[in-house]
């Protein structure tokens, strides 16, 4: 005889139905697709950015904020989108970064925090523990750009690289 399966395959669950088969597969991507939509509304949050200064989220807010997400490998889409956003929109709106550093051992958080001071002139808040970012749901590696209404609701979510189409897309 055949040595006994290893693992679920092998499983009374699986060797009984080939419905099973299809529904298990579909309900476990179904389960990754609905966590790793972003949040409907943003929690008030407070993170600190790399001069250490504390930065302070609460809703409703009296401006549409458009919110930038990366991880390392993202971050070198930013300053583009920063820009267009800054030229075409002003004062209008609030534009602010997050930057996901839930990688970085704390041993290193200062080290990090200094390198950060160096490289860039504006403010970008700080997540060491990943809770903010989380409710973005980020796509890895390339710059997210949020649009978020007043009362803290993501009203779109744009993940490629800067162009006309795409900051028109914004609005």
């Amino acid at each position: 005889p055949p040595p006994p399966a290893r693992g679920v395959e092998g499983t009374r669950l699986f060797t009984r139905s080939s419905i099973m088969k299809k529904t298990i597969p579909l309900l476990l991507a179904l389960c990754a697709a609905a966590t790793a939509a972003p949040v409907e509304k943003l929690s008030d949050f407070e993170l600190a950015d790399q001069h250490e200064k504390t930065r302070s989220y609460r809703f409703p807010k009296s401006k549409v904020t458009v919110m930038t997400v990366a991880d390392h490998k993202g971050s070198d889409q930013l300053a583009p989108w920063i820009q267009r956003l800054h030229d075409r929109y002003a004062d209008r709106i609030d534009i602010d970064g997050v930057a996901d550093v839930s990688i970085i051992p704390s041993a290193f958080h200062g080290m990090f925090r200094k390198a950060f001071k160096k490289q860039l002139t504006y403010s970008v808040m700080l997540d060491w523990g990943g809770n903010v970012v989380k409710q973005f749901s980020p796509a890895k590696g390339v710059a997210n750009i949020y649009v978020i209404d007043r009362s803290g609701r993501i009203l779109k979510q744009l993940t490629d690289p800067v162009s006309d189409e795409a900051v028109r897309d914004l609005t």
